[in-house]
């Protein structure tokens, strides 16, 4: 359910207002109206700050504490921050500076280690010294004949050799035979830039050291310094979205409040003794949504917020698409084995990381609607029960679904999701807009759901042909007076007419598209079985036939087969019911959107985990 909003209007003398805001942040339960959207530059340069000092957090992120980190220190988390950012500037460097050592390295290493001050001794009695590299399948030994030339190292067909000449011989003949290419080598021998090398490397050993450093005992401060930024910034934004009156000597600033903390609030504000106003907002103002569901049902708004919140007219869908969400995850993985891993592994993991305790139950429930239809599809790890000869499952075989019934199941609870979601249509429709406009969703209900019914009994032969003629009759008149001619109360019967046309053909074509979406889920369910089947032969035809590495190698093959097909069906099984959710359902419930969270003026607080 989404939560009541109330609005206030806070007014406040000038001269306490800095106090009156400090004591809120610390209460924790007022979203201010944010009226100017346009942040101030110096707001900008704290939003900067904040992004980048959030960075050098998830940085530190990567070192991993240990037992003999030191102190470093540092007194507050800023110092902690431009020591980092040096950090950095000072690693881009060193690898800058790494790479174009080794470029020279490479460039050097197959001519050795060799002195220049000694060719520079030799160029200066009038020789010159000139290096070549050429094709082996090129050079010719005549070259050594003709000319002074020294092969210096051979390496992947290649010849690396020296010309040696007087000064100012002309090269142009000879540095165009075929397959010859001058190199230009690094004015440095081969030792020097490798002890450059090794010292750099060593320098940004000693960089990441310190930066590992300051992740185990200075990281709690840097976080402090962001949650101060980040203060600093929310109280710039209520005092941007505060509005000065009586000459600037009251200050006024409006903001909601959760109903459930509405008393909380009003005792606080009269004990401050501040004037307020409070009262439910219009519907026309956009108020922030607070969503509260039980247990079972919060779960899944981690889902419905990749998506979008509901506005304040609305209602909250997450409780009616949570069971189907659960349903479709569990059909697409269709293996009751990967369920029971599922359940097991985040029942393990649960006391283990606190922080995904919401995200491991809704593990636990996903796995068990798994275990559930792979039951009913009758798949263990790719094995088909049905077919399997176990004694005790002889009698639970014939409840197990094959293809055929799968894929029925599949159109029904498409048909299930879509009917259920135009009745909460109804309702939300009734709550944004008024019920007489409901009047449509209401005509096609009793169109679709009667004539149903009503063929159903005819199929029992509950109904004669005469009877049931009569009430088909009148299932198609209330259905189509309410759908052609109620269809809104604002406009007159032809245009009603001709808008119900229009919503009939829509509406026609629009729900057999969104019911035959749901045979995806027998796709995946099906295609996820054969894949752990396949995987299952796999292993059996390509064990060796060794009393050791027989078994080894089949257990090699089922470990990845049965990993890559369970990553494969989560995947599957994780987006498609979602998509079936926030196309199918929320668009035959109705759901328009656009609502945005409630975030509280409160002391920021970030948790620092180990």
């Amino acid at each position: 359910m989404i939560v009541p909003m109330y609005k206030y209007a806070f007014l406040v003398y000038h001269g306490g207002y800095a106090e009156f805001l400090n004591d809120l942040r610390n209460l924790g339960v007022v979203h201010i109206d944010k009226k100017i959207s346009e942040p101030t530059a110096e707001m900008q340069e704290l939003m900067r700050r904040i992004s980048d000092v959030k960075q050098s957090v998830k940085k530190l992120d990567w070192f991993k504490s240990s037992p003999e980190s030191q102190a470093t220190g540092f007194t507050n988390g800023e110092a902690v921050y431009r020591r980092i950012k040096e950090i950095e500037k000072e690693q881009e460097f060193a690898q800058h500076q790494l790479a174009r050592l080794e470029k020279e390295e490479k460039q050097l290493d197959p001519w050795g280690n060799f002195d220049w001050d000694h060719l520079a001794r030799l160029e200066s009695a009038g020789l010159e010294f000139r290096f070549f590299t050429c094709p082996a399948k090129k050079f010719e030994s005549q070259w050594t004949v003709d000319h002074y030339i020294s092969i210096v190292h051979e390496e992947r067909g290649y010849y690396y050799f020296v010309k040696i000449d007087r000064k100012g011989e002309d090269l142009s003949e000879f540095a165009e035979l075929p397959g010859i290419e001058q190199v230009f080598l690094p004015q440095s021998s081969l030792g020097t830039v490798r002890a450059e090398i090794k010292e750099l490397q060593g320098n940004i050993k000693n960089l990441h050291d310190e930066m590992a450093q300051i992740a185990a005992s200075s990281k709690g401060m840097l976080i402090g310094y962001y949650d101060s930024l980040r203060d600093d910034f929310d109280s710039q934004n209520a005092l941007q979205q505060t509005s000065g009156q009586v000459e600037g000597k009251v200050m006024v600033m409006e903001g909601f409040v959760p109903e459930t903390r509405k008393k909380e609030l009003d005792e606080f504000l009269d004990k401050k003794q501040v004037l307020y106003i409070a009262s439910p907002p219009d519907q026309e103002v956009k108020s922030p949504i607070l969503l509260k569901n039980n247990r079972f049902a919060r779960l899944y708004e981690v889902i419905a917020r990749l998506y979008d919140l509901p506005n304040q007219t609305e209602i909250d869908l997450v409780p009616y698409f949570a069971p189907f969400y659960m349903m479709f995850f569990g059909f697409c993985m269709g293996d009751a084995g990967y369920g029971l891993l599922m359940v097991i592994g985040a029942t393990l993991a649960k006391p283990r990381v606190p922080k995904m305790k919401d995200i491991l139950s809704l593990t636990q429930w996903l796995g068990l609607a798994t275990i559930i239809f792979g039951s009913l599809t009758g798949t263990f790890f790719g094995i088909p029960l049905a077919d399997a000869n176990i004694p005790f499952l002889e009698s639970v075989k014939k409840f197990m679904l094959d293809t055929n019934k799968l894929f029925n199941l599949s159109l029904i609870l498409g048909a299930a999701q879509i009917l259920f979601g135009m009745f909460v249509k109804v309702f939300n429709i009734k709550k944004s807009q008024g019920f007489r406009y409901s009047f449509a969703t209401i005509g096609w209900l009793i169109l679709i759901v009667g004539s149903g019914i009503l063929l159903g009994l005819k199929s029992a032969e509950v109904v004669a042909k005469p009877a049931a003629g009569i009430i088909q009759n009148i299932i198609l008149g209330v259905a189509g007076v309410l759908i052609f001619l109620l269809n809104d109360p604002k406009r007159n019967v032809f245009v009603n007419i001709g808008a119900g046309l229009w919503d009939a053909y829509g509406m026609i074509s629009g729900i057999f598209g969104d019911l035959l979406s749901y045979i995806r889920l027998f796709a995946l369910s099906i295609s996820g079985g054969i894949l752990g089947f396949v995987f299952n032969q796999l292993a059996v035809s390509l064990k060796p036939d060794n009393i050791i590495l027989g078994p080894l190698v089949m257990i090699i093959i089922l470990v990845i087969g049965h990993g890559i097909n369970i990553f494969m069906c989560a995947l599957g099984a994780f987006v498609h019911p979602m998509r079936l959710t926030f196309v199918e359902f929320y668009k035959n419930a109705g759901f328009t959107g656009g609502g945005k969270p409630y975030t509280p003026f409160e002391q920021n607080i970030s948790v620092v985990t180990e």
